[in-house]
């Protein structure tokens, strides 16, 4: 009987921790978030790379993770924001991209127009997370150092641009090509320092 005691005690002490360790770990993401929101916001009203980078800065000196800050990517039920004003559940920014880039041809002019404000935030989003990650450099990885690290997220924001371009002209294979860009940059990136 005692040692069944002692199994519920310890059983309950790991439960409640846990349950802190992961309400802790929920707030980081959510005041992450909001980190990067306020940095959507500075690429929606037009600020310059000058402004981003600083505010980039700040956060880093906040001593925001990373991991966090990337979280804006998940599926909405994930954590993410999700894609869209009114975002599903089983929407997301990284699952958008995607699905914009599956087929040369890319969405419709139909889509594009419809889809248009929701397209061009989620390209301020990849500019915003690109500025924001440039300070979160930590060291050389498989032969790849800051350049690289710059270079790729340099890469991001000028993917995200194009796609702002694909999307005012309505052209649907310049915005599956922007999204390939966009996904090849994040993806070159995570290979190298991300594991």
């Amino acid at each position: 009987m005692k040692k069944y005691a002692i199994g519920l005690a310890v059983g309950l002490v790991l439960t409640l921790g846990l349950g802190t360790v992961g309400t802790a770990r929920d707030k980081d993401s959510e005041e992450a978030q909001k980190e990067v929101l306020d940095v959507l916001k500075l690429v929606e009203t037009g600020k310059d790379d000058k402004a981003l980078a600083a505010r980039a800065a700040d956060i880093k000196k906040k001593d925001v993770e990373l991991n966090h800050l990337m979280k804006v990517y998940k599926l909405k039920e994930k954590g993410g924001l999700g894609y869209g004003e009114n975002p599903d559940p089983k929407s997301g920014v990284e699952a958008k991209i995607i699905a914009l880039q599956r087929t040369s041809n890319g969405p419709s002019a139909n889509v594009i127009k419809k889809e248009a404000k929701d397209l061009i935030k989620l390209a301020h989003l990849n500019i915003a997370m690109a500025e924001i990650a440039k300070p979160h450099f930590v060291k050389p990885m498989d032969g790849k150092n800051k350049k690289d690290w710059d270079g790729w997220l340099d890469d991001q924001k000028k993917a995200a641009r194009d796609l702002i371009e694909a999307v005012k002209a309505t052209d649907g294979k310049a915005v599956s090509k922007a999204a390939k860009e966009m996904l090849n940059a994040c993806t070159e990136c995570h290979a190298h320092f991300r594991k």
